[in-house]
């Protein structure tokens, strides 16, 4: 094998510092690639030559010794990297983060780093203006982002890497003091400020819900996480569990709102179901089919008296309670 090949490939090889590599493994990787012939020594003069050229260093604190580039040292990729590619780490790095272990995002912060200098290059590129035309806004009362404990979401976002079991110290909404749990991570869902963890304890089936913020210690365990048979992620939401049911049952609703209130409707229906139908005073009767959850009747307040709840019945006597009971305070 051509030298300058086997350094490149060595060079890839190496894996960002605390991971290390041995002088076995990557012999092993090289006869992979049809390299028969280079040697344990031959790899370990080849790292030695290298390290004078490139900031990658040898871990020599426990064994098996091994070689992995510097914490710091910049992402080395070939060919360099372009600004379409510059500008997609960006957005990953403003919109993405959050969604990323932290141990995937420090394997990624070379690339990260870079990404920011060639755009930071750039002067005609239009590329270099489109992180300032984006941007991701939610609807609804801005609120702050509870603070979670940074040991904690490191645990957390392992134990979904690697499946594995954590135990957590969790304190329920309410409490005033937090109990112990054992943790088998399913799935990391973001809503709006708060991050959920879907998760079941010790050997139960059904899943929970699991706010990151009210872990106040997590502890990595060395057991196999507990995945309930045929959970799928995607179907746990389809369900409806993050917009918290009232019922297992769907909702006739049928409503009538102000014109300008329920416009966006028509664009932006509640479901496949959905009709609406002006009326002569101008307002909207949608009628749909919805999940009976406790998200829809937050939705349906946020409206005031541009809407009218016209069915179910059980939905009507739980707005005339309400209206009573906001007359009463005001």
């Amino acid at each position: 094998m051509d030298t300058l090949y086997r350094h490149l490939l060595i060079l890839r090889m190496l894996p960002r510092y605390p991971q290390k590599i041995d002088g076995a493994t990557i012999e092993s990787k090289l006869r992979a690639e049809g390299d028969t012939e280079t040697t344990r020594r031959t790899i370990q003069r080849d790292l030695e030559k290298l390290s004078a050229l490139f900031p990658i260093a040898c871990q020599d604190d426990t064994k098996p010794y091994g070689w992995s580039w510097q914490k710091d040292a910049p992402a080395f990729d070939m060919p360099g990297m372009d600004p379409a590619t510059a500008l997609t780490f960006f957005l990953a790095e403003r919109f993405l983060a959050p969604l990323f272990p932290k141990s995937t995002l420090n394997g990624l912060r070379p690339y990260l780093t870079n990404a920011h200098k060639v755009l930071d290059k750039l002067t005609e590129n239009r590329l270099r203006k489109w992180p300032d035309k984006v941007r991701i806004v939610q609807r609804g009362q801005p609120l702050l982002a509870p603070e979670i404990k940074p040991e904690v979401a490191e645990v957390v976002y392992e134990a979904l890497l690697q499946e594995k079991r954590f135990q957590a110290h969790y304190r329920r909404r309410g409490d005033t003091e937090g109990r112990e749990y054992v943790v088998n991570p399913l799935g990391l869902v973001i809503q709006d400020q708060l991050t959920y963890l879907v998760a079941s304890l010790w050997d139960y089936d059904d899943p929970v819900l699991l706010l990151l913020h009210r872990m106040e210690t997590a502890e990595l365990l060395d057991e196999t996480c507990h995945i309930p048979e045929g959970f799928n992620l995607q179907a746990y939401l389809d369900s409806g569990e993050l917009l918290f049911p009232e019922s297992d049952k769907m909702l006739k609703l049928v409503a009538l709102f102000d014109k300008y209130a329920g416009a966006h409707l028509v664009e932006t229906p509640l479901s496949r179901d959905q009709t609406v139908k002006e009326q002569k005073d101008g307002r909207l009767l949608i009628k749909a089919t919805v999940a009976d959850t406790a998200q829809l009747r937050w939705w349906l307040l946020g409206f005031g008296d541009n809407v009218e709840v016209v069915g179910p019945k059980k939905l009507i006597d739980e707005f005339a309670k309400n209206a009573r009971s906001m007359g009463e305070i005001y």
